[in-house]
C-alpha cells in the first residue's frame, strides 16, 4: 500500500515550488525574452514592409500622375503644333494667292502693254499709208475715180499687210 506521510508530502511539495521556481527563472523567462524578441523583430520586419508598401504605392501614384502629366503635355503639344501648321498653312496660302494675283496683273499689264504697241504700230501704218495715198492723189488728178482707184488701193495695200 502506499503509505504518505505528511513530511513527504511536504518536501515533495517543496521540491516542486522550488523546480518550478527554477524552472521559471532559467527556462521560461529566457524563452519568453527570446519569444519576447522574436515577435518584436517580426513586428518590426512587418511595420518595415508595411513602410515600404505605402512607399512603393506612393511612388506608384506618382508614376501614374507623371504619366498622366505626360500625356497632357503631349496633347498640349500636339494641339499647339496642330495650330502652328494652320497657321503657316493659311500664310503660305495667302502669300501663294498673293503672288497669283500678282502674276495676273502683271499679265493683264503686259497684255495691255502689247495691245497698246500693236495699236500705236497699226495707227502709224495706217498713217503712213494715207500720207502716201494722199501725196499720190495730189499728184495725181483729182476725182471720183481717182479717189476710187486710191481706194482700192489702199485696201490691197491694207489686206496684203495683215
Amino acid at each position: 500500500m502506499l503509505n504518505v506521510s505528511f513530511w513527504n508530502l511536504a518536501i515533495v511539495i517543496v521540491n516542486l515550488l522550488v523546480l518550478y521556481i527554477a524552472m521559471r527563472i532559467f527556462l521560461f523567462k529566457p524563452v519568453q525574452k527570446i519569444i519576447a524578441e522574436r515577435q518584436e523583430e517580426a513586428d518590426r520586419q512587418f511595420e518595415e514592409a508595411a513602410e515600404s508598401k505605402s512607399q512603393a504605392e506612393n511612388m506608384k501614384a506618382q508614376y501614374e500622375q507623371s504619366l498622366a502629366d505626360a500625356e497632357n503635355e503631349k496633347k498640349q503639344v500636339l494641339k499647339e503644333a496642330r495650330k502652328s501648321a494652320d497657321v503657316e498653312y493659311q500664310r503660305i496660302l495667302k502669300d501663294a494667292e498673293n503672288a497669283a494675283r500678282q502674276v495676273k496683273q502683271d499679265a493683264v499689264a503686259e497684255a495691255e502693254n502689247q495691245k497698246a504697241q500693236i495699236i500705236k504700230k497699226a495707227e502709224k501704218e495706217i498713217a503712213d499709208m494715207v500720207v502716201d495715198a494722199a501725196v499720190k492723189v495730189v499728184g495725181e488728178k483729182s476725182g471720183a475715180e481717182t479717189d476710187s482707184a486710191l481706194y482700192s488701193k489702199f485696201l490691197d495695200k491694207a489686206g496684203d499687210e495683215s
